[in-house]
């Protein structure tokens, strides 16, 4: 075969994969995507999400931590221990009776009424505080390990493209040699095409480190000893069936933060109230019973035991104590106030950020739907008639294929983008948005 028919075969063979490449790439087209009407998350990362949820430390941290917090509860609604006691009697006293030989105590502390309900109240208000920062540590984690699939998943998918892009590269390098070695292309032309295959090489390196670092990062948030498998898939274009008002009455419904700054207001106000009762004095009852001896006693109740029943009440007398206590519990009461007008403020603001980032997001992705991918399709077609008709040379035609696959990697990087926002949404949210997915 001679040089002239060997370059062109070669030619011939660069088109033929590219097109074999462009035809059945695994990315899909413009058309196909706006055919998708609904957004579902995959089973995977379903799978992943609820691997986090029973195995991530933080999420068991904070579940051990409510559990103990619901323990609580029962002991602020429990009475005092009662006291008992003997009392053993050394040079007998006497009674009318006779000698007394020893006596024995029993007594119970009652509380004011309102107290114990006042603690039990504010002990519930402190575990529904604490399941709220449970929840708030679960979709943190939740949006991480969204995060990071959605990375890790797009990653493996470019690399892969990256190497047929690096095989396309070879062969159009195989033909400027064949057609350097006939003075048809310049040495720089040669040289170009060579530096795209070490950018090339290169850019296959910086994925698969950041193709491992999402591993690793995944296989820490899902506290295994090993980083999980995941496939190369395509990943769903994200759609939002609710608008702003239904997403805001969700978030104000359901974000975690929220509910942790109402919850501590009511422990707040129970706890005010709790220090305005130690005002009012609690109560003790009690039984004794004393066993006398006969002894010379001529009564006619000699020997006879004796018991009694008394009854205490506490003075609540030192005021600079329990005045101090109201006006801490005061003091904490406004703060807590403070604190759910500014989470009010910050749901507010946090949540319409990431909606907003969201829609913008969308609209990107609609924008490389809609526009940039069917213009730079129909622009790489044209290249390619005329670098088949010999009007365009191979270095150019080469570029111009490089140009198609960033774009398609950009539209890779802006769906895996709207994805991530609309988890970041769902975090500020504190809910699921997507109907039917829990």
């Amino acid at each position: 075969m001679s040089i002239s028919k060997k370059s062109a075969f070669i030619n011939l063979l660069v088109i033929g994969s590219f097109l074999t490449w462009l035809s059945g790439s695994p990315w899909a087209s413009a058309e196909e995507l706006s055919e998708l009407s609904s957004f579902n998350r995959s089973a995977e990362l379903f799978s992943l999400l609820h691997e986090a949820l029973n195995n991530n430390p933080e999420i068991m941290t904070a579940q051990a931590q409510w559990q103990a917090a619901k323990k609580r509860i029962p002991q602020a609604a429990a009475l005092p221990d009662p006291t008992a006691g003997y009392t053993y009697m050394g040079p007998t006293p006497d009674t009318l009776n006779g000698p007394e030989k020893d006596r024995y105590e029993f007594e119970q502390m009652i509380p004011f009424p309102g107290k114990l309900a006042g603690r039990r109240n504010a002990a519930k208000a402190e575990a529904a505080a604490q399941e709220a920062r449970l929840r708030m540590v679960e979709r943190d984690i939740m949006f991480k390990v969204s995060q990071a699939y959605y990375d890790l998943v797009v990653t493996q998918r470019t690399l892969a493209l990256v190497d047929e892009i690096k095989s396309a590269l070879r062969q159009a390098e195989a033909a400027l040699q064949a057609q350097y070695s006939t003075s048809k292309v310049t040495q720089s032309e040669l040289l170009k095409s060579q530096m795209e295959i070490a950018q090339n090489s290169q850019r296959i390196f910086e994925l698969e480190q950041r193709r491992d670092t999402l591993k690793i990062l995944l296989q820490s948030l899902l506290n295994r000893s090993s980083p999980p498998e995941v496939e190369a898939k395509e990943l769903p274009v994200p759609t939002l069936p609710l608008s702003w008002e239904d997403i805001e009455a969700k978030a104000r419904q359901n974000r975690p933060g929220l509910k942790e700054s109402r919850a501590m207001l009511k422990k707040s106000q129970h706890d005010l109230n709790l220090a305005k009762l130690e005002n009012a004095p609690d109560f003790s009852i009690g039984f004794e019973y004393s066993r006398i001896d006969a002894g010379e006693s001529t009564s006619a109740n000699a020997g006879q035991d004796a018991w009694m029943i008394p009854i205490k009440v506490t003075i609540p007398l030192w005021q600079n104590r329990i005045g101090s206590a109201i006006d801490e519990a005061r003091a904490n009461w406004k703060a807590a106030q403070a604190r759910l007008k500014g989470s009010e403020n910050s749901t507010d603001y946090e949540v319409k950020a990431a909606y907003y980032r969201f829609v913008t997001a969308q609209k990107t992705v609609l924008l490389y739907e809609n526009t940039l991918l069917p213009q730079a399709r129909l622009m790489l077609r044209s290249q390619q008639a005329g670098y088949g008709a010999g009007e365009q040379d191979a270095v150019n035609y080469v570029a111009s294929q490089i140009n198609f696959f960033n774009l398609q990697a950009a539209y890779s990087e802006a769906v895996a983008n709207a994805l991530k926002e609309l988890a970041s949404l769902e975090k500020e949210v504190g809910a699921d948005l997507i109907e039917g997915e829990d």
